[in-house]
């Protein structure tokens, strides 16, 4: 058993990291911000059975999407050692390719097991509240690590045939999506069949889910079991699949490695071209080195893309949850996508200087005359440049959630649809440019990549969603018990919080600013002043003249 020696040389390195202890606790955090929406909300409207109902449905919703989220974190393991140049090494021992795969899969997928282990046990908070039996919390408690096994899998397919780390992420994003939502989609047809037969979304994670509930349960107990044993079976297939591309992908890079050698040895090098630069790069060579990133696009549109991903979420879910259960998995939809969301503007904001400050090309740029304030204003522009078209796409679905809104209304409240359409407008291009500039700044200031995101995040998404949900439940309760459930005033405090975070995104992008700017320029050279020199040089030999005539031999 080979593998193991690799497992435990995995499991050594990931002991030494705090992310190992500060990710269980973040996963325990993640589930009482899904709770707490949902006592406050369900609460004082709703009966016990509804507040149970809501509390699993979030904390599954939650914790499906964290366990599909699990793919990033297989999706770097292998093409990273290809790039360290340690994969050889591997592969030339007595290690074969399958261990390799069951040594990532083993050290990645117990980190994960754990996290998830530790958001477990808050599934019983359904139970005791009521309206839940235990043995439909303990089936889709089952779903969850199968889950996250596919999930690993996938992410372990994608980097066994890869090289670039945003290249493997995406494909391992893309295939996880197919085979997560591809056979619910093509099931859709035959929803409308009641007793359900066997059906395409068996394969997939969310027809588990499906048929985990009481009723499908009871309707046909075989299908969960089926659906389970297939769930496995595709991971398993991956995992096998994973291994051959391994294996043909090694021997296609040894063989271009042999015949580079060939080449070298017997041909002369052939130079390429250089890349032609525009006026306005020439111009500024920071703007130049900046448009060499790749990527970069790639990012800024997956996150727009994730943006609208619970607008299209919904019709799906109409397929497998109760009409009852659709604002809670809604929501917890809705919190995983703008924390993905804002990972990825975060990511394509901090990357230049994570990798300027690990390669060291930051030191060189700040030698230049440019500047720390040239550099951080190319570095905005190309930003601005590239946000264009994804932004126009964040801003469509709430333009014409606004339009349909003011058609709806009489004319009487236009003028206030459309004060609260341009607060909307206005906190999502505040949100992103807060994404922005703390992405640049903790680019610079944080220890890593995984860092920079995760602070940016806390700031950027975390801190707003505590402000509103502070601030909008007991103002909502009062206006509604003070003045009417259906006034104006009622309407005008809905949309006091989104007022609060506009400002407070405004405070962050002038704060991430004026540090980065502070924290670039300390790191500059000192300027050399020729007048300044000479006086400072004058002064120390006049003192120490002064001193030559006061001296006394001993």
């Amino acid at each position: 058993m080979t593998f193991l020696p690799i497992i435990e040389r995995e499991l050594r390195v990931r002991a030494r990291s705090r992310a190992t202890y500060w990710t269980r606790f973040a996963v325990v955090l993640t589930g009482m911000l899904v709770c707490l929406p949902q006592w406050m909300w369900s609460g004082p409207l709703g009966t016990f059975d509804t507040l149970g109902r809501s509390f699993l449905n979030g904390l599954v919703s939650a914790a499906f999407v964290l366990s599909c989220g699990a793919c990033l974190l297989t999706a770097d393991v292998i093409s990273l050692e290809r790039r360290e140049g340690t994969l050889g090494l591997l592969l030339l021992t007595r290690v074969k390719t399958f261990d390799v795969l069951l040594g990532k899969l083993g050290s990645a997928g117990l980190t994960s097991l754990c996290a998830l282990v530790a958001c477990l046990p808050m599934l019983m908070i359904s139970v005791l509240t009521g309206g839940v039996t235990g043995g439909e919390v303990f089936r889709k408690g089952l779903v969850l690590p199968e889950t996250l096994f596919l999930a690993l899998a996938v992410g372990l397919w994608a980097s066994a045939g890869g090289r670039e780390r945003l290249k493997t992420s995406r494909t391992a994003l893309l295939l996880l999506a197919g085979v997560v939502l591809a056979p619910s989609l093509l099931d859709l047809p035959s929803a409308h069949i009641w007793p359900p037969g066997p059906t395409l979304a068996l394969c997939s994670p969310l027809g588990a889910l499906s048929s985990a509930g009481d009723a499908s349960y009871k309707a046909s107990p075989k299908q969960f079991l089926a659906s389970l044993i297939l769930v496995q079976a595709v991971g398993w297939a991956l995992m096998v699949s994973a291994g051959f591309r391994l294996r043909s992908s090694w021997r296609e890079e040894r063989g271009e490695i042999t015949a580079a050698t060939t080449t070298t040895a017997e041909e002369p090098e052939i130079k390429t071209a250089c890349p032609v630069r525009r006026p306005l790069e020439d111009a500024n060579p920071i703007v130049w080195l900046l448009q060499r990133q790749r990527g970069m696009q790639v990012l800024l549109w997956a996150g727009a893309l994730v943006g609208l991903s619970h607008v299209g979420a919904v019709p799906v879910l109409i397929r497998f949850m109760r009409p009852s259960s659709y604002p809670s998995v809604v929501w917890s939809l809705s919190l995983a996508s703008a924390a993905l969301e804002g990972a990825l503007f975060a990511w394509a904001a901090s990357r230049f200087f994570v990798e300027a400050r690990r390669t060291g090309e930051l030191e060189l740029l700040l030698t230049t005359p440019l500047g720390a304030r040239e550099l951080v204003s190319a570095q905005w522009a190309v930003l601005k440049h590239r946000l264009r078209w994804p932004m126009l796409v964040l801003f469509i679905p709430w333009l014409l959630g606004v339009f349909t809104g003011l058609l709806a209304h009489p004319q009487s409240q236009w003028l206030l649809g459309a004060v609260f359409g341009l607060i909307g407008c206005g906190e999502i291009f505040l949100g992103v440019g807060a994404l922005c500039w703390l992405g640049l700044w903790f680019g610079l200031k944080a220890g890593g990549q995984g860092r920079a995101i995760v602070w940016t995040i806390s700031l950027a998404k975390g801190l707003p969603f505590v402000i509103t949900i502070l601030c909008w439940y007991p103002l909502a309760a009062l206006s509604g018990a003070v003045f009417g459930w259906r006034s104006s005033f009622y309407s005008i405090t809905m949309w006091l919080p989104q007022v609060v975070t506009l400002a407070l995104y405004l405070g962050l992008i002038r704060l991430a600013r004026r540090r980065l700017l502070g924290e670039l320029a300390g790191a500059e050279p000192m300027k050399f002043d020729l007048r300044q020199s000479i006086s400072s040089v004058a002064h120390d030999a006049s003192g120490a003249f002064r001193k030559a005539r006061h001296w006394t031999p001993s």
